[in-house]
């Protein structure tokens, strides 16, 4: 009776203090939603809150007349939360839940409060997903482990400010979720309600006045308290207080995103001048080959595009997950997300045109490809001189103009320089180019004048100018600068001869001239520029000399960007300074780290090591259950060194085998010494249906999470790896002892799937390490064909447990399957080829499976040139094998192409192809047969719509997918030497 007095006591202070808050916010002007996390308790009135609620339940359902406790109760657990086991851990902590209480009752609460008090409402697409845990979790604000990665963004965000951003929570939070393309994906999910993100962000900024209508003080004071235990958080979240503070107090002004968001474009010039302002035009610079100087390779700078998406939301997803590929390179697209990562230098093996555009994502939008084809253009010039830098390289300058004592690069893509004394020839990686070396004397000779006007170069005059105070974020020397609008230019001027006076003009006297006389030769003069709008501006110096002559001296173009500088952090991955890092995914899961899926690349000076120190944690905060310390990476090291590396001496570790299946969270800790550091945060993927691995008693056990919220139970089947199309169905349980052989566990329902694989847990013998899958023989039809990508796909896409032999017997089953697809689509002939080679050890008799391809007389010239671009396409790119292979099926005629039922989407491979041509169609059926033979799994998902009509003809005339197999088998075989990691077709990593 007394807890039911208790109970009945919180509820009516609760719906008191929730009716009082509902008032206040409704007067605002925006009637800001109310979370549940701001009921006015302290901490000893929660806990005394939480007994009576744990006293109640362990014999009684709950009451709708408690209904505001056990919101509060369940948004405090929210706020605890750390992306793992809600509902376990509910469960864990309130006794009696399991048998009395119901998840759809608790979210019946809130969709109550939400009706009556204003509560706010989770929306978005993990909203969907997660249609009962979104409403505890989004009324806990802030949970405690995604408070650090906002206040990181909002000190990268600082500069981005300003009145009308602090003020609009849906402005403040569309700004923070285009910044979040590298965060956790429980932040982002975070993100994706934008308003509440804003509204959550805003109280934390604006300290002073006006943050009782965003969020309950004593909410907000909880939350900062959490920011500020940790140094770093407090840090940044006081930077990008103080800069909140100042824009709020300048009233009327916009930040330069958000004003020129606003501004209307009427004409081209208008969009083109806006465009300019975003400072994505790539410069060219030259890097020598040797120490002597005399070979130079071209290298295009591709300037930091990670402020795109705060102006244009939707380029976000095209920048983050499509490669990018460079105009008048040779080399591999660049990775996904690359250019989120400050600037990035491509070799160039060509001059690209120029009116061809520099930059082309593979899958992009219009908005997208406005930007692009108006700045990203090489400006057209018969020659281009480079100015020798400090740093070894040499840049362009805008203008043929040389200042004595410097040196220069002059190349020339047309006709070759006639040699000189003073003109040293070099050779340029670039086709059709031509180069000299200019090493000027501080004073130049009539010869000299003489050549450099043959050359078509002008000398600069004897007044220089540079930039004083903060440095400018380019300075060319040579008439070009760059500021970002958060900064006032400030400039220096050095004449060293006697001279009447200097003015200095903006904007063709747009703004009011500077004139100064009376100065003092030798001395330098400093000049603060007014405050720039975003844009390009034009500075213009003159001199009167004694004589009373007036001369103008040259023009100073400067670019003002109106993105936000990018900060410096500490331990975060960046590619500026001695330590370049490339990573991908940006944001990678603990399930990418361990089943090999991120990409970490390391420049830096040759032969300098590079220390690793991975943890793996089961809660944040708490003691790591694992650790290892790597032997030292000497750099530069690539991707798949890093990968054969992680394998070699983490991975195969038993300890972190045994960690990896409760491991929540891993960190992985870079350290060069003083070259610099980097950490990167793994956590597990968080989705909506998911497996949850746990030891017991020497008993190895499988718990289901359903955070879905739908009523209708989920099909759960176990599949062995001997027999991997057979499924056992289980009945729902709350959790499964697994077998000691292990297997594949797989829970679906409608579009939800979640498998992982478990390792046998005893292994008896030598021989019991393998696995010798066997597949039932089924007839060739397409509807056998399909079935087993399905099972191939369940198989490949299924998560692994820490036991290394999940991944080898994971191997062994897609193979198998791999092997029995291509029965059906290739022919027994084919299948007994290919399994000769399988079961052989040592090199692929390469001329036996081509007669597997075709045993025609007619096709011998084909089988020839088979052979004959294996080894060179094993070291080539993705894109130059589907060129191939396209080639070689309209070449030989392998298809039947006019007769294809259906359209083809060349954007598919990001292959600029009409897709009703024949070469269209050709380069689609050459991806699709490679992609079949490589990577069975994810082919469906690429072809779409066509998968049918794709089987159908491979089914009618296979020669194509024999041909693409013995390419995968031969190219693969190849390089096996190569492959440490012994994975299957490691060499085609399709994206």
């Amino acid at each position: 009776m007394q807890v039911e007095m208790d109970l009945k006591h919180w509820q009516q202070r609760l719906a008191h203090h929730f009716t009082e808050l509902r008032s206040v916010r409704s007067q605002t002007t925006q009637d800001l939603p109310i979370f549940a996390l701001e009921h006015g308790l302290n901490p000893q009135e929660i806990h005394v809150l939480e007994n009576s609620l744990r006293i109640h339940i362990a014999e009684h359902s709950p009451s709708k007349l408690h209904a505001l406790a056990w919101i509060v109760y369940s948004s405090e657990l929210g706020y605890r939360f750390a992306g793992d086991e809600y509902w376990q851990t509910f469960e864990q902590e309130t006794p009696g839940w399991r048998d009395h209480g119901s998840r759809y009752w608790l979210r019946d609460c809130f969709r109550s409060f939400q009706t009556e008090f204003g509560g706010a409402k989770p929306t978005g697409l993990w909203a969907n997903h997660f249609s009962i845990i979104c409403w505890p979790i989004t009324h806990a604000v802030l949970p405690k482990d995604l408070q650090r990665q906002l206040a990181r963004i909002l000190y990268e965000l600082r500069h981005s400010f300003s009145g009308e951003i602090l003020t609009s929570p849906a402005s403040l939070g569309n700004l923070i979720a285009a910044r979040s393309w590298n965060t956790t994906s429980r932040f982002q999910n975070l993100a994706q309600e934008t308003e509440l993100l804003g509204q959550i962000a805003a109280a934390l900024l604006l300290q002073e006045g006006g943050t009782e209508s965003l969020l309950y003080r004593d909410t907000l004071e909880r939350i900062r308290e959490g920011l500020d235990e940790e140094r770093r958080s407090r840090e940044w979240l006081r930077s990008a207080r103080q800069s909140a503070k100042e824009r709020v107090q300048v009233n009327g002004l916009a930040s330069p995103w958000e004003s020129s968001k606003r501004c209307p474009v009427s004409n081209v010039e208008q969009a083109r001048a806006e465009v300019s302002s975003l400072g994505i035009e790539p410069r060219l610079v030259l890097r020598a080959l040797d120490s002597s100087r005399e070979s130079w390779e071209v290298l295009l700078e591709i300037p930091d595009l990670s402020h795109l998406p705060l102006r244009f939301a939707q380029t976000r997803e095209i920048l983050e997950g499509s490669r990018c590929i460079v105009a008048g390179s040779s080399s591999r697209p660049l990775a996904r997300g690359r250019c989120l990562f400050g600037s990035q230098r491509v070799v160039l093996s060509r001059w690209p045109r120029s009116d061809e555009v520099l930059l082309r994502f593979e899958h992009s939008d219009s908005q997208l490809d406005f930007l692009f084809s108006t700045e990203c253009l090489l400006r057209p010039a018969a020659k281009r001189l480079f100015r020798f830098a400090s740093d070894g390289f040499a840049y362009e300058c805008r203008g043929l103009r040389v200042r004595p004592g410097e040196s220069y690069i002059l190349i020339s893509t047309g006709n070759p320089f006639h040699t000189d004394k003073h003109a040293n020839p070099i050779s340029v990686s670039c086709k059709e180019s031509h180069g000299i070396i200019l090493n000027l004397p501080k004073a130049l000779t009539m010869d000299w004048e003489t050549l450099l006007h043959k050359l078509g170069l002008a000398q600069s005059k004897a007044i220089e100018v540079w930039p004083a105070g903060l440095d400018a974020v380019k300075w060319e020397g040579d008439g070009y600068a760059e500021w970002l609008s958060s900064e006032q230019p400030c400039l220096a001027i050095h004449i060293d001869h006697p001279i009447e006076s200097v003015q200095i003009s903006m904007d063709r006297n747009l703004i009011s001239p500077l004139e100064l006389s009376s100065l003092n030769t030798g001395m330098p003069i400093f000049i603060e520029l007014p405050k720039l709008s975003a844009g390009r501006h034009e500075l213009q110096v003159s001199v009167q000399s004694l004589e009373g002559e007036n001369v103008q001296i040259g023009d100073l173009e400067i670019v003002v960007h109106a993105r936000e500088p990018r900060p410096w952090l500490p331990d975060v991955a960046s590619p500026q300074g001695p330590l370049n890092v490339q990573m991908f995914p940006l944001a990678p899961s603990l399930e990418d780290l361990w089943e090999g899926r991120v990409e970490i690349s390391l420049q830096g000076p040759a032969d300098r090591g590079v220390k690793c120190r991975i943890s793996f944690f089961e809660r944040d905060g708490e003691t790591a259950t694992f650790s290892q310390d790597l032997p030292a990476l000497s750099m530069p090291f690539s991707e798949e060194r890093w990968r054969t590396h992680f394998e070699k001496h983490f991975r195969r570790k038993k300890g972190a085998q045994e960690a990896y299946d409760t491991t929540r969270v891993c960190w992985l800790r870079f350290n060069a010494d003083e070259i610099g550091s980097f950490t990167v945060r793994c956590e597990r993927d968080f989705t909506p249906l998911r497996w949850a691995f746990r030891s017991r008693s020497s008993k190895a056990i499988l718990q289901l999470i359903d955070d879905r919220g739908g009523a209708d139970e989920p099909e759960i089947c176990q599949m062995a790896f001997e027999t991997p199309c057979v499924k056992k169905i289980l009945s729902r349980a709350t959790e499964y002892e697994i077998p000691d052989s292990g297997g594949m566990y797989v829970a679906r329902i409608e579009n939800n799937a979640a498998a992982i694989i478990v390792s046998p847990r005893v292994v008896h013998e030598l021989q019991d390490l393998g696995v010798d899958p066997k597949i039932e023989n089924l007839q060739r039809s397409l509807s056998s064909v399909i079935q087993l990508l399905e099972i191939a796909g369940t198989w490949a896409r299924a998560r692994l447990s820490g036991g290394i032999l999940s991944a080898t017997r994971q191997q062994a089953v897609v193979s198998a399957l791999l092997t029995e697809i291509f029965r059906l689509v290739c022919g027994d002939k084919w299948a007994e080829a290919e399994t000769e080679v399988f079961n052989t050890n040592g090199p692929v008799n390469l001329k036996s499976l081509s007669h597997a391809v075709s045993s025609k007389l007619e096709d011998a010239s084909m089988r020839e040139y088979l052979i004959k671009n294996v080894e060179s396409l094993a070291h080539d790119t993705l894109e130059t094998r589907i060129h191939f292979l396209a080639s070689l099926i309209t070449q030989y005629h392998l298809l039947t192409l006019h007769a294809i039922p259906f359209s083809v989407n060349s954007d598919n491979n990001g292959l600029k192809i009409a897709a009703d041509s024949e070469m269209g169609c050709a380069m689609w059926f050459a991806e699709f047969s490679l992609r079949l033979a490589s990577d069975p799994a994810r082919v469906e998902k690429w072809a779409g719509s066509n998968l049918k009509d794709g089987l159908n003809c491979l089914l009618e005339k296979p020669v194509s997918a024999r041909a693409a197999k013995f390419l995968v088998i031969a190219t693969d075989n190849l390089l096996q030497s190569e492959n440490v990691l012994r994975e299957l077709f490691t060499s085609w990593r399709w994206t």
